[in-house]
């Protein structure tokens, strides 16, 4: 045996070429799933339906509930979603049930919530660090999704950084908005911002109002250059830089389906076609000034209980953009 020996980095060594986002696009390694934009078609998305006992873990505010949550009628909720999905030709994925290992009794109460357990990116899933004691743990459930998926994870979010899915958002291919407050704080946006760097893309970071979850709950992407936001919630100063940076900005009322029925807690399923919960028709007529499509709807009567609705509980896992080219 000797340096000539592949094994030794001889001639027979073949080292490995590209970028992760290279290994991604192609297949074979990894699974072709990845967003890179997120008014991209969408393709797949991960549900979830926490088991009975978890959803009665404890009091609804112990769990970071509203009300007392039912499974059965929450796995009906869940169910019609996944229909809605499945008619729009959208594939569902099932995030794994939660570890009974760990301290914290309330593991899993929330994780159908699904859009705050990952982020994905070009290169991977970004796994996060949740910011309540009550949601720790829940991360095991992504990473089994990804391991079960052959999805490769980029980052995984830790030291004293926080950060939840749902706080990040893909303007377009080379900006990511990167919501600041509760969920994710300046450390875990550090993470966030190191990773997106060295996807060559680069980080807007916004404000997260007060008694606001996450970004999602503000500003939404709906097509290249096509936002929908509650301004009236949001620095005035963010908004006009939006605008500065060539988007139109619709400005989305706090009206009453806002405020009862979360109509803004919409899911855009491709550029200017979007998934939205019934009783929104005052957004769904102000977003279709601007050619914006509601091309189904949804009644989660049980999920809102649990303090989010569809967006909140869809996991996106891939969006193509095969049909566009990439600005």
């Amino acid at each position: 045996m000797g340096v000539t020996a592949a094994a030794y980095h001889g001639p027979g060594w073949r080292p490995r070429p590209g970028r992760q986002e290279d290994d991604v696009a192609t297949g074979g390694t990894w699974a072709r799933l990845r967003v890179c934009r997120d008014f991209d078609r969408l393709t797949d998305v991960v549900l979830h339906c926490p088991p009975a006992e978890v959803l009665t873990a404890g009091a609804p505010d112990e769990l970071q509930h509203l009300q007392r949550l039912d499974h059965t009628a929450l796995r009906r909720d869940m169910d019609a979603l996944a229909e809605a999905y499945d008619a729009l030709g959208v594939t569902v994925h099932e995030l794994p049930g939660p570890s009974p290992l760990g301290g914290n009794p309330y593991r899993g109460a929330n994780a159908m919530y699904a859009r705050d357990l990952l982020w994905m990116t070009g290169a991977g899933a970004v796994i996060p660090r949740m910011a309540s004691a009550v949601r720790a743990g829940e991360e095991l459930q992504t990473l089994r999704l990804c391991a079960g998926l052959g999805v490769p994870v980029a980052r995984t979010i830790g030291a004293d950084g926080v950060f939840e899915g749902a706080d990040a958002l893909w303007l377009r291919s080379g900006l990511v908005a990167l919501g600041l407050g509760v969920r994710t704080n300046h450390a875990g946006a550090r993470q966030i911002e190191d990773e997106v760097r060295q996807q060559g893309a680069r980080v807007l970071p916004l404000t997260v109002p007060a008694g606001i979850q996450h970004l999602l709950g503000v500003l939404q992407v709906l097509d290249a250059d096509l936002l929908a936001a509650r301004t009236s919630l949001m620095d005035p100063a963010e908004v006009r830089h939006l605008r500065d940076l060539g988007f139109t900005v619709v400005d989305v009322p706090e009206s009453e389906d806002v405020r009862s029925h979360l109509a803004f807690n919409f899911v855009t399923v491709a550029p200017r076609m979007v998934l939205m919960p019934r009783g929104a028709d005052a957004t769904a007529t102000v977003l279709a000034r601007h050619g914006v499509e509601c091309v189904a709807r949804v009644a989660t009567p049980e999920l809102t209980k649990g303090a989010g609705g569809i967006a909140c509980a869809t996991g996106i896992l891939a969006r193509s953009s095969q049909d566009r080219g990439t600005p």
